[in-house]
């Protein structure tokens, strides 16, 4: 009888995952939450804790998700102006805000007014940056909100080569049309306006950016426009960008495109110091209007 045996190389691969926690300052009045912020690298992004990223609001249309913005005031709501310009009625639109799930509404508010920049391009997606005022204002004690801080108008912010953090509730496959229900967290990097991956994509690298991750596997995506690109920096996140636009999701070779918002400290000003959005020289109707 002979017995044939057979040997078989079983091969087992480690992949290290490596984590890095941001602590912030709590006494800081902007970017910070009540819990620390865990980016992981990994392929695809990540859930986000409870408790983080408290700037995060979602922007509905009757109620369903389309995309996504930044509290920079307690009645004040930082996005994209693609996300709003094609609105024919304000009182569609509704905010939630103090919750990483979809389906956990905290708070709610309706808008009463919406600000889009005078100069945004439908073509080239320049000046893709809009300002909604709340119909009354977030209870900051509840849900723990908080605010994203502000750049000032540095000479290209930010730098290139930096890491930052993108988070939406936007599509986490391009197979699937659906929304994620939890709020997702992405580490990616600052590109070069001269990297062949920025020049396929940008149009006006004054006010807009590039981003993306190395393996072009981690990118924002369709439901993550209007939301936050933020830098970590003297123990606080900073808003550096606006997701505005890419070509497809991931794709290695096309680098996604963020408003610059460090150029708009300004024209943010305005609206943080006043009590309306209206004003001298301003266009409204139904609320809306071109600033």
């Amino acid at each position: 009888m002979t017995f044939v045996f057979y040997c078989v190389l079983i091969q087992i691969s480690f992949t290290i995952i490596t984590s890095l926690t941001y602590s912030c300052s709590l006494n800081s009045t902007c970017g910070c939450s009540s819990n620390s912020v865990s980016l992981t690298k990994i392929i695809g992004g990540e859930d986000a804790r409870v408790d983080t990223w408290s700037w995060a609001v979602s922007i509905r249309i009757r109620n369903a998700h389309t995309c996504g913005g930044s509290l920079i005031s307690p009645e004040l709501i930082l996005t994209a102006a693609h996300c709003l310009y094609s609105i024919s009625r304000i009182s569609s639109l509704s905010i939630t805000a103090g919750s990483i799930y979809l389906s956990q509404i905290k708070q709610q508010r309706s808008v009463s007014e919406i600000a889009i920049h005078r100069n945004y391009s439908l073509d080239t997606y320049a000046n893709d940056i809009a300002v909604i005022r709340l119909s009354s204002p977030f209870d900051m004690n509840v849900g723990s909100l908080g605010l994203i801080c502000l750049p000032k108008n540095i000479a290209e912010y930010p730098p290139k080569n930096l890491t930052v953090a993108a988070i939406g509730w936007g599509k986490v496959t391009t197979s699937v049309d659906a929304v994620s229900n939890t709020l997702k967290q992405v580490t990616l990097k600052t590109i070069p306006n001269n990297d062949t991956t920025c020049l396929r994509t940008i149009k006006n690298n004054q006010v807009q950016f590039c981003a993306s991750a190395q393996d072009g596997e981690k990118d924002t995506c369709q439901g993550d426009s209007g939301g936050p690109l933020m830098l970590f920096s003297n123990d606080k996140w900073y808003l550096a960008g606006i997701t505005s636009y890419g070509i497809g999701c991931a794709l290695p070779e096309y680098a996604g495109v963020y408003t610059r918002v460090s150029v708009y400290e300004a024209w943010i000003k305005c609206f943080l110091e006043n009590n309306t959005l209206l004003g001298p020289n301003v266009s409204s109707q139904k609320g809306m209007m071109l600033m």
